[in-house]
């Protein structure tokens, strides 16, 4: 080979190089826009996957979240971006290049599409990965580096693609928060040593988004709660009522809601003191919980008065989920303070959003229904 031919492939690797490193710097700026302007913990998590994964991005097939638990002894599988199997991958892949959506766009569109939950999503929320294991994932985290995927190595179930598989430590201003994982199963590209380095740095920058997202969203939901039964105040249940209001018309799906209230509750606060009365109140909204769905969202609607919203759910499940209610209280005393224990029953009215309705004559609706029951004897369901 002539001198001059050997220069000639030098002066092309570096122009190369320098071309991956200016894509890789320009990712990694837009990657932070995204961070920086989504402040709620889903958006943050996305807007980094997408970067790590999209065309415009670096351009890996699949990334993942992996973030530690309480105690930080296990890593939970958070969310994930990218194709399940070979066959979407493809089809996605096309779509990506006849669009050619910049990464905000890809962003804002991925985020409707990850509320239906993909299966890789969904997969890898299933997955915790143990710490003392030796999986890429969790030695990035006790090494505090990146860590490359080896042949025979723990790939969760097969999860993970170890021959091109880069995991990359979350280390926080608080300490340890995750790992981030990204890797090319369906093209077997091995990724160089410039994007090894800018996910490395995507990591680090992360890390500190994820802690302060985190830390707006405890503070929002302060913010939203009641303080005696740690459910959704009145604000908050009027905000989530506008909003599933609107949705349930642009989408034309049923909505209803379910107001409780408890019966004959002044006696209590009357025989045993107020203390008790927030003994029986903090017990309802416990109850609550324990008794309802993901989907059924309870709040404090005001003193002992609880709200209930469903949505997709017409007038009879909305029903059937008022007496799962009544039953819940009814069928066992509650505990209050200095060992008191009272039996207690409510009474429940239903609703379901009618074209046309308001928001104000869809609450007044589910009062009415309420008022009716406790007119009728108490302890009973009316619509």
């Amino acid at each position: 080979m002539s001198t001059v031919s050997a220069t000639t492939d030098v002066v092309d690797e570096l122009e190369r190089e320098n071309a991956s490193l200016r894509h890789a710097i320009q990712v990694l700026h837009e990657v932070s826009r995204l961070v920086h302007g989504a402040l709620e913990f889903e958006s943050t998590c996305y807007a980094v996957l997408t970067g790590v994964t999209a065309g415009v991005g670096l351009g890996f097939n699949r990334a993942m979240l992996f973030l530690l638990r309480d105690g930080h002894v296990v890593l939970e599988g958070t969310m994930a971006v990218g194709p399940a199997d070979r066959e979407e991958a493809d089809r996605v892949w096309k779509a990506l290049e006849l669009n050619r959506h910049d990464l905000p766009t890809l962003h804002e569109a991925g985020l409707t599409a990850l509320r239906a939950k993909s299966v890789l999503d969904a997969r890898v929320r299933l997955h915790q990965v143990h710490l003392k294991g030796d999986s890429i994932v969790a030695r990035a985290l006790k090494e505090s580096r990146l860590v490359r995927g080896v042949a025979g190595g723990d790939d969760l179930d097969g999860l993970l693609d170890l021959g091109t598989g880069l995991a990359a430590p979350l280390v926080g201003s608080d300490g340890p928060v995750g790992v981030l994982y990204a890797d090319n199963r369906f093209t077997a590209r091995k990724p160089d040593a410039v994007i090894e380095h800018v996910l490395a740095l995507v990591g680090d920058h992360f890390a500190r988004a994820v802690e302060n997202a985190r830390r707006f969203e405890r503070e929002a939901r302060a913010a939203r709660t009641d303080a005696l039964t740690g459910l959704g105040h009145h604000g908050a249940l009027m905000e989530h009522l506008a909003l599933a209001v609107t949705e349930a018309g642009q989408r034309n799906r049923p909505l209803s809601v379910v107001m409780a209230d408890l019966d004959d509750f002044k006696g209590v606060n009357d025989k045993f003191g107020h203390l008790a009365g927030d003994a029986l109140l903090a017990g309802l909204s416990a109850r609550l919980r324990n008794h309802l769905r993901s989907t059924e969202t309870p709040y404090r609607y005001g003193g002992e008065e609880f709200a209930v919203v469903l949505p997709g759910e017409d007038f009879e499940t909305a029903r059937t989920v008022a007496e799962r209610i009544r039953r819940a209280i009814a069928d066992q005393p509650f505990s209050l303070t200095d060992g008191f224990v009272v039996p207690m029953t409510c009474s429940l009215g239903v609703a379901e959003l009618k074209p046309g309705m308001s928001l104000h004559a869809f609450i007044d609706a589910a009062d009415q229904a309420l008022l009716n029951a406790k007119r009728a004897g108490k302890n009973r369901v009316l619509g």
